[in-house]
């Protein structure tokens, strides 16, 4: 097989000359060298394939071994590549197989047929190939790390731990990804193959974030990672991450304490004025003080700005979530700024006052009543 030399600018260059006119110039001029690109061997291209395909025809199956197809489903253009289009390719797939890529020459959507869920739950992968941060992620598709390696499975169990958990999405599962994603980076591009889940150990994901570490902690500008705080949201990532995919994980049961002490990790202390100024604040507070609900709200606004709590966590919070000067959140504690201790002593006192039933911190006044506040 001729090698083909990388050159994604060509791709690019492609696109936007055959950019509007139809499918066929599509698939010929950008997606075929692409994939060339990535390693498969065109004599190995079969277009308008039916044989593995009980109703339609992928416009590419590509043969990788005996037993082993990528279909390559290629669309115009302006198309949306909808949930439709999903269901089309995986309807090709048909069981038989488990990878498809679904094109526009633009957009590179890699699908995994044993993903369990809905059409768009299948979805390991939406490249924009003139979006600089995807094009880290075309690799990926490479013929060695989807079909020989084959490193890409991590990002399927990401996928479908994203499909069981998250499937709506939202910033939970962006901090999810987030670590999810730069840890099977970091370990698939040190262990070069794939490895069976239940067989990466603890001690693994500890040199990832000490890696992480040193590499922002190198850096001139941000804040250096060294807390307890910051380690414990990355490890919860990953246990829960095992946990839900019901992966016997090596050594992630492991006492947090034990881990932290390892990794000499400390106690980051957070003081209000590294958060915002007294200035600031009181503009922004100022803003809330004729309304109604006043307390309530500023309290809301400063948990968002203190600590970047979701809805969830504070509809979550009661009164017994303050203790002194510290906010408890499962088995973090967050040092409450001055500010913010003064005006959730107030909102204690009109809990008391108001006789709300329930210990809940925040709650809606209905027919009279005070009652856990959902909205």
């Amino acid at each position: 097989m001729q090698k083909i030399e990388w050159d994604l600018e060509f791709i690019k260059e492609m696109y936007q000359k055959y950019e509007g006119t139809n499918e066929a110039n599509i698939q010929q001029n950008v997606v075929v060298n692409l994939l060339k690109m990535l390693g498969y061997d065109s004599s190995d291209f079969s277009y308008e394939h039916s044989k593995q395909f009980k109703d339609g025809r992928s416009d590419i199956a590509v043969k990788v071994k005996k037993d082993s197809y990528l279909y390559v489903e290629v669309k115009e253009s302006n198309n949306k590549l909808d949930g439709r289009a999903h269901s089309q390719l995986i309807k090709y797939i048909d069981g038989s197989h488990e990878w498809g890529l679904l094109t526009n020459g633009r957009k590179y959507i890699l699908i995994n047929e044993k993903i369990k869920g809905i059409a768009l739950d299948k979805v390991v992968f939406n490249i924009d190939i003139f979006n600089k941060k995807d094009t880290e992620l075309i690799k990926y598709l490479r013929r060695e790390n989807l079909f020989d390696v084959p490193i890409t499975n991590y990002f399927k169990e990401i996928a479908q731990f994203k499909a069981i958990k998250y499937p709506n999405g939202g910033s939970s599962w962006n901090n999810y990804k987030s670590t999810l994603y730069n840890f099977f980076k970091y370990y698939s591009a040190n262990l070069k193959r794939y490895r069976e889940l239940s067989l990466i150990r603890v001690e693994e994901f500890e040199d990832f974030l000490q890696h992480e570490m040193e590499m922002k902690n190198n850096k001139n500008s941000g804040r250096k990672i060294v807390s307890i705080d910051t380690f414990d949201n990355k490890y919860s990532h990953i246990r829960s991450f095992f946990h839900t995919l019901n992966i016997k994980s090596n050594g992630f049961d492991e006492e947090k304490v034990q881990l932290i002490r390892r990794m000499n990790l400390k106690e980051e202390i957070v003081e209000s004025n590294e958060l915002l100024t007294e200035e600031n604040i009181e503009l922004i507070l100022n803003f809330y003080s004729n309304r109604r609900d006043a307390i309530r709200n500023k309290a809301l606004i400063l948990l968002c700005l203190s600590f970047g709590l979701e809805r969830s966590t504070i509809l979550s919070l009661t009164i017994n979530s303050i203790k002194k000067n510290k906010l408890i959140i499962g088995n973090r504690e967050l040092v409450i700024p001055k500010k913010l201790q003064e005006i959730l002593e107030v909102l204690k006192e009109q809990h008391k006052l108001n006789k709300v039933k329930d210990d809940c911190l925040f709650y809606t006044k209905y027919n009279n009543d005070y009652n856990l506040n959902y909205s």
